[in-house]
């Protein structure tokens, strides 16, 4: 078992980033005390709004912190509708930008999990605190899985079959987790040549949002334009917005294909 780091150790703290602080590092240390993660072995990626960290679990497997830069200097007030308008938080009041942070990390997981349950194709998540987000590793060895952005649609083998496996998962994501993503573009898919793994739950709204479906017809549109596809973004809104109106018991088949009063979404 890998000895717990604490924030004074120096060496360690910048295999991280000089400017994650000891605010963040202490939130790493309690992942270890908690056995969440094990070891820390360093960044592998960088975003907006997080550092991407590679960890070991304590079975040997890989795991990913995603780490919200704790001054969010790029945290603008756009984020507060994602957050405000979910009736989840409709009682919160956000007090500086740390609390801001934390609430979305805290929401990113909450997502993350729902979605997961219900068996989106997304990373497990591990777990929590703070600003620091634990989940899955996907990729081989320790090289992380490309976006489907840097993919791109003329290196994919079989195009359409990739984008029935993300429109499999965007009506999982509706209609069982009860969560419209939000965000989902080829930015926000991870492919690991085989099939696609939808990340970035920070924005994800639980239906009800009363922006639900100006983001559900977002995504809709998004996933059409990256694959070309000449599905109507009206039409295939329409059916998403309808299924999701039913009541009844759910399946899945045999291919993935949720099935909503025993019908594929793209049945007539």
């Amino acid at each position: 078992m890998g000895r717990f780091r604490s924030e004074k150790d120096s060496d360690y703290y910048k295999v991280v980033d000089d400017a994650i602080n000891s605010y963040t590092w202490a939130a790493v240390v309690k992942l270890q005390e908690k056995r969440v993660i094990d070891e820390v072995l360093g960044p592998i990626g960088q975003g907006k709004e997080a550092k991407i960290v590679l960890a070991k679990r304590h079975d040997g497997s890989y795991a990913v912190l995603k780490i919200f830069y704790p001054i969010p200097v790029r945290f603008t007030k756009s984020r507060y509708g994602y957050i405000l308008g979910d009736p989840r938080f409709r009682n919160l009041k956000i007090s500086d930008q740390l609390h801001l942070v934390e609430t979305w990390c805290r929401k990113e997981y909450g997502n993350l999990s729902r979605a997961y349950e219900a068996g989106v194709q997304v990373p497990r998540p591990y777990g929590f605190y703070r600003n620091v987000m634990v989940m899955q590793f996907i990729g081989v060895g320790t090289m992380p899985a490309p976006r489907l952005e840097d993919v791109g649609l003329d290196n994919l083998d079989e195009p359409q079959a990739v984008f029935y496996e993300i429109l499999k998962n965007l009506e999982k994501t509706y209609i069982a987790a009860g969560l419209v993503h939000g965000d989902l573009s080829p930015f926000n898919v991870l492919y690991d040549g085989e099939k696609p793994w939808i990340i970035d739950w920070g924005s994800a709204v639980r239906r009800g949002h009363p922006k639900e479906h100006e983001y559900l017809r977002r995504d809709v549109e998004r996933i059409l334009q990256f694959f070309k596809n000449p599905l109507d973004p009206h039409y295939l809104f329409k059916r998403l917005v309808e299924r999701g109106a039913y009541r009844g018991p759910l399946d899945v088949d045999q291919e993935g294909w949720l099935l909503v009063g025993g019908k594929r979404l793209l049945d007539d």
